[in-house]
Formats: structure tokens, sequence, C-alpha cells
């Protein structure tokens, strides 16, 4: 096999790898704005009805859930 292509079998392999973070922290960063948007919409839902929101947070980045509760 020729030193030249072997080079540029991992040039590709880099660029695949890059593409795939960069892919997974779009990924991410969207999943947070709809998560941040239902908890909102939630929390509006919660004080129309005469309620308390109550968000807490587990998790760290990519394992960030929510837990809700509307205290009445």
């Amino acid at each position: 096999m020729d030193e030249k292509q072997v080079i540029n079998n991992g040039k590709i392999w880099m660029i695949i790898g890059i593409a795939i973070a960069i892919l997974g922290l779009l990924f991410t960063i969207a999943m947070s704005v709809v998560s941040n948007q239902n908890i909102n919409r939630l929390t509006e839902q919660c004080e129309k009805s005469g309620g308390q929101a109550e968000v807490t947070e587990h998790g760290f980045i990519v394992t960030t859930s929510y837990e809700f509760t509307c205290v009445k």
C-alpha cells in the first residue's frame, strides 16, 4: 500500500470524527433549547392555573434531565 494513501485515509477519518463531534454538539444545543421551551411552557401553564412551578435539574450537560412539579 502506498504511504500517501495511508495519510489520506487518516485525514478522512479525522474529518469524519470532527463532523460527528460537531453534529453531537449541535444536537446537544438543540435539545437544550427544546427542553427550556418546554419548561417555560409548563411553568406558564402552572402559574395560569394558580400554582407554583418547581423545576429541579439533574445531571451534567449531556445527561441533564429536569423534574417538573406544579404545587397548587
